[in-house]
């Protein structure tokens, strides 16, 4: 089944994206956010659950490879997804960096 081998990388990133935002959120002190131990589990599997489900549902992610496949061809060039899932990560990672800053007070956000 190839959407399992994505969903790794998909779910890395969306809980990048979620982290960065509780980071943010508590940086202005709207909401304490918690993430428990016990929690942790159950919350992976719930987001590994529903991404699954989202590409499975009525073959998604093979018209997204399709899709994807045509550009490339019609182009003539294509960029190697490793590369896009680096970049993606070293991004995300930086924003989520900041946001562990903006929240602690720390760095360019002291006062």
């Amino acid at each position: 089944m190839p959407a399992l081998g994505g969903i790794i990388f998909v779910a890395a990133c969306i809980m990048f994206n979620i982290f960065t935002i509780s980071l943010v959120l508590e940086g202005f002190r709207v909401i304490d956010i918690s993430f428990k131990k016990e929690y942790k589990y159950p919350f992976a599997l719930v987001l590994v659950l529903l991404i699954l489900m989202y590409y499975l549902l009525n073959g998604r992610y093979k018209n997204i490879v399709k899709e994807y496949e045509d550009r490339e061809r019609e182009l003539g060039k294509g960029i190697h997804p490793i590369f896009v899932i680096i970049v993606y990560y070293v991004i995300s990672f930086g924003l989520m960096l900041l946001a562990g800053l903006f929240k602690n007070g720390d760095w360019i956000f002291s006062q």
